[in-house]
């Protein structure tokens, strides 16, 4: 096996927030940003180490007690195949749980660890990956680590936590050889790759939608409507975008409950703004879908910052806005641009369209120097570009 870099981008939500908890559609799109996952092997090593940069926490087993792990399920479960899930899973979170109570009789310091949820995810996934492997009987022979980390803020709306699956998904699935360096992008390997990252998102958020995961996974930009799956919208090019953290964080769970109590206190009124976001991201999408495909867009990206400028409004409607989104609201229009929030609201980021050449232009830098002057987080990036990508080292 050779040493190689999985890098797995991020989400944003582009339009259709929160009217998605209400089966309307919304359109979802990979940004700039990425966890990146460095495999090493090491023919000497008996350990299995991951660092988690961004977490400053670092996880590891004996090779030999994670083949033994295997050797027992596959006794238990002799007729089960890769779709056992529930058993694995179950069986997994029985094994880390006895090696925190030895680790506890041992007074470890790293006995918190096992608990992770992110651990939780790492032994989860390498077991089924190797369980499934197309090559029979396939274990683990020797040592190897792992280095993640992460531009995304975790817990801010990016996807952080799906990127991570779909990289650890990625890494495992090419190491026990469902798929090599010149297959893994398949339409059936991209989706089982996806697959298995949809199921590290059970562990970490209980009931995902399956948005992020996908996304992430195949890059570019996808609409979807809950419970009806998903459609790749065929764009041109990725759009220009600045990412404004607003550094304020929420609880996702806490705003859609508000939400949903104030569809059901005015439901026509709430369902009026449901359907004008539907509305407005079926007008988006031809846009997105020609977007590049002349020397001068201007007209095209003048539709878009009225249709990001009109979905802000409606969200701020409903009151998941922020006094430092409005800040970030404010600073951006007053320079000429348009943004609007991205994801649940109340905090986290802010998406702002930039034009073609938007380095080039000066009134961008004062936007971006005063936005950071005010203490925001900024990053220039894309929107709708390339999803997961493996390379070896």
């Amino acid at each position: 096996m050779f040493d190689f870099q999985v890098r797995a981008p991020g989400k944003i939500i582009l339009h259709g927030e929160h009217a998605v908890v209400y089966h309307k559609p919304a359109l979802a799109a990979v940004v700039g940003l990425a966890t990146t996952l460095r495999f090493s092997m090491d023919q000497t090593q008996t350990l299995i180490s991951v660092h988690l940069e961004a977490l400053n926490n670092n996880f590891s087993v004996e090779v030999k007690a994670f083949n033994e792990f295997l050797s027992k399920f596959r006794t238990k479960y002799p007729t089960e195949k890769s779709d056992s899930t529930v058993q694995l899973l179950e069986e997994v979170r029985a094994e880390l749980a006895k090696q925190q109570e030895e680790q506890l009789e041992n007074n470890s310091s790293s006995k918190k660890q096992k608990n992770q949820k992110s651990f939780i995810s790492i032994y989860y996934l390498l077991a089924g990956a190797v369980l499934s492997s197309p090559a029979k009987d396939f274990k683990i022979t020797n040592g190897f680590t792992l280095h993640i980390d992460t531009e995304l803020n975790i817990g801010s709306g990016l996807g952080s936590s799906a990127s991570y699956g779909v990289a650890l998904a990625a890494a495992f699935l090419l190491y026990a050889r469902h798929f090599d360096l010149s297959s893994y992008r398949d339409p059936q390997n991209l989706a089982l790759i996806s697959n298995w990252a949809f199921e590290s998102e059970r562990i970490v958020h209980g009931t995902p939608s399956g948005v992020d995961n996908t996304i992430c996974s195949y890059g570019g930009m996808l609409r979807f409507v809950k419970g009806q799956g998903f459609q790749t919208i065929n764009i041109l090019r990725p759009l220009n975008i600045l990412l404004v953290d607003s550094k304020v964080k929420r609880s996702t769970a806490d705003i859609v409950a508000k939400v949903r109590h104030l569809t059901e206190t005015f439901p026509e009124v709430i369902n009026a703004i449901w359907n004008s976001l539907e509305a407005l991201v079926t007008e988006a999408i031809p846009l997105y879908e020609i977007f590049g495909n002349s020397q001068d867009d201007s007209e095209k990206f003048e539709k878009l910052e009225r249709l990001f400028q009109i979905n802000n409004d409606l969200l701020k409607a409903i009151g998941v806005s922020h006094p430092k989104l409005e800040q970030i609201f404010s600073i951006a229009y007053k320079r000429g641009f348009f943004s609007k929030v991205t994801g649940a609201g109340a905090g986290g980021y802010v998406i702002v369209l930039l034009p073609d050449n938007y380095a080039k232009n000066e009134v961008y830098w004062k936007l971006k120097e005063e936005l950071e002057a005010a203490g925001f987080g900024v990053h220039s990036t894309t929107a709708g570009g390339d999803g997961l990508s493996i390379e070896k080292l």
